[in-house]
């Protein structure tokens, strides 16, 4: 009896991440793609904007710990030219002053940051149905265009348990808004926060 053996075939050896480097500046906003999902962020580095996309477990800090304008250090690496983050801190205040002045620009007074609030919309079932899908694209653009909203997160949810009385959201308060138009849910978010 013949066994046949092949040659081994040499497998590739999986490229490392390229060298990164560390960007400073101004995180300035974050990068959508064409359905609304955030996929990375805007930084003004000088009188350049660097547009880097974040990994998935990245993302969700640019809505709940940055504010547009605050300063932050990013190390990234440059891949078929696109920034890809790895890691993302915010400078510290002696760091971030010294930005600016190399810049030509002054720099912002720090003030006290307003606390995160998340605003909680349905988007299942008959509150989708209802109306939670417009009532979440709504507020999230509006939260996009105020700056005085900017502290707030707009987030859509599994049931909240009141479908009957749908589309339904939740304040950070936690008082519950029953059969709301996008309207309606925008002035009380506005006038509760």
């Amino acid at each position: 009896m013949t066994t046949l053996y092949e040659p081994a075939v040499a497998k590739p050896k999986p490229t490392p991440t390229p060298p990164g480097q560390v960007l400073k500046g101004r995180y300035t906003g974050a990068y959508r793609s064409n359905k609304g999902k955030i996929k990375g962020l805007l930084l003004q580095v000088g009188a350049e904007e660097y547009t880097i996309k974040l990994p998935k477990y990245l993302r969700p800090l640019l809505v709940r710990e940055l504010t547009p304008g605050e300063f932050v250090q990013v190390w990234a690496y440059l891949d078929d030219d696109r920034w890809r983050a790895i890691n993302i801190l915010s400078l510290p205040d002696g760091e971030a002053a010294a930005l600016p002045q190399a810049w030509g620009a002054t720099a912002p007074a720090r003030t006290a940051q307003p606390q995160r609030l998340c605003v909680e919309v349905c988007t299942k079932g008959k509150c989708y149905k209802q109306g939670g899908r417009q009532i979440h694209s709504a507020l999230q653009a509006a939260v996009e265009r105020n700056p005085n909203l900017a502290h707030v997160a707009i987030k859509g949810t599994g049931c909240m348990k009141a479908c009957k009385h749908g589309p339904n959201l939740r304040l950070p308060n936690g008082r519950m808004l029953h059969r709301v138009t996008p309207a309606e849910a925008l002035a009380q978010v506005e006038s509760n926060l």
